[in-house]
């Protein structure tokens, strides 16, 4: 497993480019909350590197701004999600469409984004624990990892059901926060107590 931390070159360009910086604490901040230490150093990555301070039931989304919100972890309803606290290294996959960079398929991904925009992109809630094919992403979208814990359960069918398949905002921070509240939604009970981090990751090799 090669794990690493990001490149410098990644904080000076996503400082310029995008709203968000590159990674921290979310939402309500509290002292508790995740901390992503290092991203696999893959195209596009296969596992990240997390500490917990306390044990916690934990979920991983890829977030990326005004598109989607694709849960990577875990990975089915029968993965175990507690996690104790301390380090540990979570497996992913990132779906075909995401990752995707060569120039042929951008151009693809742009004649496919504009029937699919124009179609409709979000589907209905009800309707969101169905498969359906994910729009193409554009190689320069800026992308994140966020890590969601709450020591109540975070249930995959109910994580899927509020974050798959709807629209998101195109600002990063705004985003983050969307998804994480989506998520925060899922947890049974009158405390929902949570926490998060997000980190910027690199889908697709940059071009030298």
């Amino acid at each position: 497993m090669r794990i690493q931390l990001l490149p410098s070159i990644l904080v000076a360009l996503v400082t310029a480019c995008a709203t968000a910086p590159v990674g921290g604490p979310l939402g309500e901040g509290a002292p508790d909350y995740p901390n992503i230490t290092a991203v696999d150093s893959a195209y596009p990555p296969t596992s990240v590197s997390v500490r917990l301070d306390k044990d916690a039931y934990a979920v991983l989304v890829l977030v990326a701004p005004g598109h989607s919100a694709t849960l990577l972890y875990p990975t089915d309803s029968t993965t175990n999600n507690r996690l104790s606290a301390g380090p540990h290294d979570i497996a992913f996959r990132v779906p075909g469409p995401l990752a995707r960079s060569d120039s042929q398929l951008v151009r693809r991904a742009n004649q496919q984004r504009q029937r699919f925009d124009s179609a409709g992109r979000a589907r209905s809630r009800s309707s969101a624990t169905t498969t359906a094919p994910l729009p193409p992403l554009m190689p320069s979208a800026t992308t994140y990892l966020l890590v969601v814990t709450s020591p109540q359960p975070l249930v995959y069918a109910r994580v899927i059901e509020k974050t798959a398949g709807w629209s998101i905002p195109l600002d990063g921070m705004e985003a983050l926060n969307s998804v994480a509240k989506q998520v925060k939604s899922t947890i049974t009970g009158q405390s929902r107590d949570w926490s998060a981090a997000y980190h910027v990751v690199v889908l697709t090799q940059p071009k030298k």
